[in-house]
């Protein structure tokens, strides 16, 4: 379904690694002239997949489409631990870790349901006094922003597979929560050293992986775009579908 005369809707784009969601929506903006994009729900930059960017009049829907569940799939690597949680980072801690320890890591993970505490990773956009977490990081500012964490819920978490030193998994999760942020906790119950090594976003918004337009094919140019873009009316559904969804919990 293409979208109306004044390009308005929604473009689902499958975000590659080592590209940031605000570089996705400037260059939409770029390249379709428009005046209003954004997005519903950044993706870090070394991860890929699902990002519903909003075009024009469908910007004003950014909130209530971020606050709809978001699935992913991704692995925990073990025997390293980074400041940042993640493959980027700097290593802080590095040893060897058993297979036992890490087929009880995937035991708890697996059990991993509801209503869940969160810490911010340091290195985030998560923002003290107006300034996000990841400037006070870089700086070394100390002492850093308290971290006040928030609840987040956590409505499925299954692995996918172990493969020593990995742990693959997808996981179905709230707004707000940091799929980084299970290497903290981790580490903090079982003391071994991970980082996430891969993530892949696969739903959000209501949008599926499969509704995506590859980065490389918007290199196509505007006319392209154009045919992709999907109506306001749809995010009318998907929002539709979520309330009703919570409902039936």
């Amino acid at each position: 379904m293409a979208a109306n005369s004044n390009n308005s809707g929604v473009l689902i784009v499958d975000k590659p690694e080592n590209l940031t969601s605000f570089s996705v929506d400037f260059y939409i903006k770029k390249v379709l002239d428009c005046k209003k994009v954004g997005h519903a729900g950044t993706i870090d930059p070394f991860a890929t997949g699902v990002l519903p960017v909003l075009i024009n009049n469908a910007t004003k829907f950014q909130d209530p489409l971020v606050d709809i569940p978001k699935s992913y799939e991704g692995s925990f690597k073990f025997g390293i631990f980074t400041d940042t949680l993640d493959i980027c980072g700097k290593i802080l801690k590095e040893r060897d870790v058993s297979s036992g320890d890490i087929e009880n890591v995937a035991k708890y993970l697996e059990k991993l349901k509801g209503e869940f505490f969160q810490k911010f990773p340091i290195f985030s956009a998560k923002k003290f006094k107006g300034v996000p977490y990841y400037k006070y990081a870089r700086k070394n500012v100390l002492p850093m922003p308290e971290n006040k964490g928030s609840v987040v819920n956590i409505y499925d978490f299954k692995i996918i597979s172990v493969a020593v030193p990995f742990i693959n998994f997808m996981c179905k999760v709230s707004k707000g929560t940091y799929v980084r942020a299970f290497v903290q906790d981790i580490m903090d119950k079982f003391d071994i050293p991970v980082h996430l090594f891969g993530l892949r976003r696969t739903s959000a918004g209501g949008f599926n992986i499969s509704e995506a337009v590859s980065f490389k094919e918007l290199e196509k140019g505007k006319d392209f775009i154009l045919t992709k873009i999907m109506p306001v009316e749809l995010i009318y559904r998907h929002l539709k579908e979520a309330k009703e969804a919570r409902y039936n919990e």
